[in-house]
Parts: C-alpha cells; sequence; structure tokens
C-alpha cells in the first residue's frame, strides 16, 4: 500500500549536535537526485535575492528561515517524520513509521518526493507556490519531472500485494504529480466532511487533521488492506462513533457527525 501526503508548512528543526547534514545521494528515488540538486541550488539563490523573503513565503517574524534556506546544505537532518509538524503531523507517533508492505512518500517541493520511512532531511521553507530563480513556481517546474515516476509507482503497486494508494495531498501537491485509478491501482482521495443534522459540508481548514487520523490507522493497522473495501473496514474499526468512513467512487469520504 501506499500512502501519499502533503508536507507541512511549519517544520521542526533537527537538533545540531551530532546531526548528519544533507546528502542527496542517500536519499530514495535517486532518479530524482539531479532535478534535486537543481532545486536546491535555486532555492539557494533565491534566499540570498532581494526578494527572497517574498518568493519563498518566509514571514516577516522568522528572517532566520531565509538564512537557513541559504545554507540549507549545512543543516542538520532527522527522520521525515520527526521533521514535518502540524495538525496532520501530530497524529503520527514515531512508533507509527511505515511498515514494509506500506509506504509512505511525502510530496515535496525541494525534494520532489520524500519517503518517510528512510529519508532524512532538513527543515526546509519551501512550498508548491513558491517562485524559485530561474526555475519559476515550483509546483509547476517539478510536475513534468515527477510524470515518469506515476508510471513506476502504478506498476510498483498493481505486483504487490496491495495495489491501493491512499492521496491525503491537498490539490497544489497532487498537481504535481496526479495519480488516478488504473492499470490495476486502485487510486483513492481522501475526503472529509462535515454532517450535520442529514446535511454534508466539506471540511477545508481542518482537512489535514483527519488525513492525518486516516494514516495513523493504516499505519497501525495489524494487516495491510488489499481492497478498497477492506481498506474501509480496518479504517472504520479505529475511528469513534462520531466518525464514519465510506467510499464514494475514488473518493474515501470521513465524515464527521456533529450536533
Amino acid at each position: 500500500m501506499l500512502i501519499l501526503l502533503p508536507p507541512s508548512e511549519a517544520k521542526t528543526r533537527p537538533t545540531a549536535d551530532g546531526a548528519d547534514r544533507l546528502d542527496l545521494e542517500t536519499l530514495g528515488l535517486p532518479e530524482l537526485t539531479a532535478a534535486r540538486s537543481t532545486v536546491l541550488r535555486a532555492a539557494q539563490r533565491t534566499a540570498v535575492g532581494a526578494d527572497g523573503a517574498a518568493k519563498l513565503g518566509v514571514p516577516d517574524s522568522s528572517p532566520e528561515l531565509l538564512d537557513r534556506m541559504a545554507r540549507i546544505e549545512s543543516e542538520p537532518t532527522a527522520e521525515a517524520l520527526s521533521v514535518y509538524s502540524g495538525v496532520l503531523y501530530e497524529q503520527l507517533r514515531k512508533d507509527h513509521s511505515p511498515a514494509e508492505d506500506r509506504r509512505v512518500l511525502v510530496q515535496s517541493a525541494l525534494f520532489g518526493l520524500v519517503d518517510a520511512g528512510a529519508d532524512r532531511i532538513p527543515a526546509y521553507r519551501l512550498s508548491a507556490g513558491s517562485t524559485l530563480s530561474r526555475l519559476g513556481k515550483a509546483g509547476s517546474w517539478w510536475a513534468p519531472r515527477l510524470k515518469p515516476l506515476v508510471s513506476e509507482l502504478h506498476r510498483e503497486q498493481a505486483e504487490g500485494d496491495s495495489p491501493l494508494v491512499i492521496d491525503c495531498r491537498s490539490g497544489s501537491y497532487r498537481s504535481m504529480m496526479a495519480m488516478r485509478s488504473g492499470q490495476g491501482v486502485r487510486v483513492l482521495e481522501v475526503s472529509p466532511v462535515q454532517e450535520r443534522s442529514g446535511v454534508r459540508k466539506v471540511i477545508s481548514h481542518d482537512a489535514k487533521r483527519y488525513r492525518g487520523l486516516v494514516t495513523r490507522a493504516l499505519l497501525a493497522a495489524e494487516r495491510t488492506p488489499t481492497s478498497a473495501d477492506e481498506l474501509v473496514d480496518v479504517v472504520r474499526s479505529t475511528f469513534d462513533t462520531h466518525l464514519q468512513v465510506e467510499l464514494d467512487g475514488d473518493r474515501l469520504v470521513v465524515v464527521d457527525r456533529v450536533g
């Protein structure tokens, strides 16, 4: 089973003492190494430019982020799941590291894709909407370079025991690497809704929390589901009574019943 996650805007900077520095050669998906190097250099150029803060989305309250991006290769690294933070990743404890039959990839504007179970990364500041020196929008630049991976990931999932892809990404990151059902693979987009008095409303503000709950349920499950129906049963068994999950085509709908 493959789980696709968005990155978090906020990140926890690893402790500097004794930490390894970034080494692109050690990251998974080595076919992306050259592209990662290109984006890394562009991010550094952008950070030292006159309008670097605006292009990288660095808030006025955190000017140190700009300096850290300028020397990102010297920043300490740690396991990806301990660097990404925020409401989605708060649902994932360290003991929820992916099992061998469950792969978690995080879409990243800096690295393209990050293997949450193996890669060590620094706390970086770059989003899909960031504008990079000489490259343009990060998400748009990555899209054609990630497209060849889609066929590879589809093939790997189709040949495995669990031909499922659980897509927890937001729209801007889904557009970086679109994945759809087909070729023996079922791609399910996690879509949280709130239901009150029988009326449903799409959840946008807190959607990441629900996607984190789904990810936690799948990583903590004793068995890896091999079909969409089995996946629904696995997730449903971990939810509280006010949370339900159901299938709507290729949407995995999480229903929060309130009131």
